[in-house]
């Protein structure tokens, strides 16, 4: 039986994952769940540092780096052009090319696309894919609105065979710039159903982490809220970071036991650890940089914040689907994610805080710490239920019908675990 062959193109991968850049976390998941299922699954992604090697295997992942990271107008044209001409030549072996968000790598395929066909006509050719995601000030579709380059990676969709897009504000998006409508394939976002985490479990986690950074070290009574994400937006409460910084010390003073885990990295790091040091509460919070695989890291937290658009590509969906309490901040992005996953009737049991009242969030965070327990009880059956509503299943059928060489062909098993 023939197995689908799919090229990703994506501007970050591993290691810049979660807490660094969301989209990559995400495309890194679900190339390793692709893989897993039974297809063939390579990646190419630039070089982000000179002495980065240009071909690793992660997992059952064949990972390519062509070239340096693009970092001006005309370097971004140059690596366009030269990563159109390396797809080219891997076309014959290829059934599918997927851009992993609507970027200048869209570019890239639709014109390795033309390139092949006028050269050499196949009826076989790959299909070509760009995924358009992510949500409010995070997704694609601002992205395109605001860059230079947005314009035509917008015209690129025209000459793919599909776009994927998650939900309705993002199809009229696309539609209303000119991509047509038959293009256009809506995204069943899967949840894999939740495994409750032991104490054992729990505590072998923590002293793993312990052994990768002392900053991370807890007792046995310690209770950990995490935040992670990219370090970005201004050096203020306004950002996401910055809301859980200025409330750390109100936090820390109401429960001795509670350590903070503040993942990520970016512009704003240095000026996160300068304020935690004012305000002293330095000792019980951690800033250990961005992780590849956050397997432990979902066994060892009490409770996540959620505060940053960015969040919604990778670390809020993963919290949901490990079933780890969630304080929210009440942003539109955030709610139209959640309504598009959620029962309705749900939302108003979430942890939710206003991002214009700081105070607010360390409420939302009573609300929880004042019975950890059964918020935990609550998300774990939240986790089942989306789990049931959204089965992983489902996304991976979506994806093997977009990618699959063969229409009639029977699904493969997925490899044992």
């Amino acid at each position: 039986m023939s197995v689908a062959r799919v090229m990703f193109v994506a501007r970050h991968f591993w290691p810049h994952c979660a807490g660094r850049h969301e989209a990559a976390a995400a495309t890194f998941d679900l190339t390793q769940r692709l893989a897993n299922w039974g297809m063939q699954v390579e990646v190419v992604t630039p070089r982000h540092g000179n002495t980065w090697p240009t071909e690793i295997m992660l997992g059952d992942v064949k990972v390519h780096r062509v070239a340096s990271a693009p970092r001006g107008d005309w370097s971004t044209q140059r690596y366009v052009r030269h990563l159109s001409h390396w797809l080219v030549e891997r076309m014959p072996r290829l059934d599918a090319i997927v851009c992993d968000q609507l970027r200048e790598e869209s570019r890239a395929i639709s014109i390795a696309m033309e390139s092949a066909a006028a050269e050499a006509p196949r009826d076989d050719s790959p299909v070509g894919v760009a995924m358009c995601g992510g949500w409010g000030d995070d997704s694609d579709t601002e992205w395109c609105q605001t860059a230079r380059s947005g314009r035509r990676a917008l015209q690129s969709c025209s000459r793919l065979d599909a776009v994927i897009t998650e939900h309705a504000k993002t199809d009229r998006f696309l539609v209303s710039h000119g991509v047509p409508a038959e293009k256009l394939r809506r995204r069943p976002i899967g949840f894999h159903r939740p495994i409750a985490v032991t104490q054992e479990e729990r505590d072998a986690a923590r002293r793993s982490l312990r052994g990768i950074n002392l900053d991370l070290t807890t007792d046995l009574d310690s209770r950990v809220l995490l935040w992670c994400g990219p370090m970005s937006g201004p050096a203020s409460s306004k950002s996401g970071v910055g809301a859980l910084v200025q409330s750390a010390r109100f936090l820390a003073a109401r429960d001795q036991d509670l350590r903070i885990w503040i993942l990520g990295d970016g512009k704003i790091r240095d000026w996160v650890h300068s304020e935690l040091k004012a305000e002293g509460v330095r000792s019980v919070v951690a800033i250990p940089g961005s992780f590849s695989d956050m397997t432990e890291i979902w066994r060892s937290v009490d409770a996540v914040v959620q505060n940053e658009d960015a969040q919604l590509r990778s670390t809020f969906p993963a919290a949901l689907a490990a079933g780890i309490p969630i304080i929210v901040a009440d942003r539109p992005a955030a709610r139209d994610y959640l309504q598009t996953h959620l029962d309705p009737s749900i939302l108003d049991s979430l942890a939710w805080y206003d991002p214009a009242k700081p105070s607010t969030l360390r409420k939302a965070f009573r609300s929880v710490w004042g019975d950890l327990e059964m918020a935990k009880d609550h998300a774990f059956e939240l986790a089942k239920d989306l789990s049931r509503r959204h089965p992983l299943e489902q996304e991976l059928t979506f994806w093997q019908s977009i990618l699959r060489p063969n229409p009639n062909q029977n699904m493969p098993s997925p490899k044992a675990s």
